[in-house]
């Protein structure tokens, strides 16, 4: 009778291990969670425009915006005037800054110009051809790309 674990054993057990850990270690990720969370907020935040337009009965806009603080933005409005742009004034629903807060470790990098999906009180968008909207880390290397069609759907 012998007690304890053999090398043979010893080393099966570690290397199942490393494996796991191999597979699993880029899901932890923080910069890639940050990213991938900030691309479903956009997602969703695009939805919203398109529904707060048909349930206010009013033009909903959704401003990307490379340059609203560094890392840069978007907004979602109801566009008052039915411009297209955000005025002063106009009513803001929600505004998302990338680079502080939850989003600290996130920047837009595409659209490269301000740009805005401008929803009727239909729900339909007006004048806007699609996107690409470009999310990434910090550092550059993990970039999610999310396509926002002419139809304000986003794939």
């Amino acid at each position: 009778m012998r007690k304890g674990f053999s090398l043979l054993e010893l080393l099966l057990v570690l290397s199942i291990l490393g494996v796991v850990l191999a597979l699993g270690l880029p899901r932890l990720n923080p910069d890639a969670q940050a990213v991938n969370q900030a691309a479903r907020g956009l997602a969703e935040q695009v939805v919203r425009a398109r529904l707060e337009a048909i349930r206010q009965n009013a033009f909903v806009g959704l401003l990307l915006d490379p340059t609203r603080t560094p890392a840069g933005g978007y907004v979602v409005y109801v566009d008052e005037d039915a411009d297209g742009t955000l005025d002063a004034g106009e009513r803001v629903l929600q505004e998302v800054r990338f680079g502080q807060g939850d989003f600290g470790r996130v920047r837009l990098s595409a659209p490269s110009s301000p740009t805005v999906l401008l929803f009727d009180p239909r729900g339909i968008p007006q004048g806007f051809a699609g996107a690409t909207v470009r999310l990434q880390n910090r550092a550059g290397t993990y970039t999610r790309e999310l396509q926002v069609s002419p139809q304000g759907r986003v794939l």
